[in-house]
């Protein structure tokens, strides 16, 4: 049997485009972003995404594949910093 290698996240993203991803997470940037990973599944809807993460131990990290804004639309950020 073939050995599952890790994978730049940004690789899966794109081979997976317009679907939710579950990814076990096995490196981070120099930031703390998870960089590279394991493919555990690929979902049409946000939802079984997150409810197949019960099962799986360690850190996993759910997201979207496509862009977080519909084209046409605009999106304002609000921030709250205390000093």
């Amino acid at each position: 049997m073939d050995e599952i290698r890790p994978e730049p996240i940004e690789q899966i993203r794109r081979r997976y485009e317009g679907e939710w991803l579950l990814i076990k997470v096995t490196s981070h940037d120099e930031s703390g972003l998870p960089k590279e990973g394991i493919l555990l599944g690929h979902f049409p809807d946000r939802k079984a995404a997150w409810d197949a993460t019960e099962v799986i131990d360690g850190e996993v990290y759910v997201l979207f594949a496509g862009p977080t804004i519909p084209e046409g639309w605009e999106a304002v950020l609000h921030g709250w910093v205390s000093l």
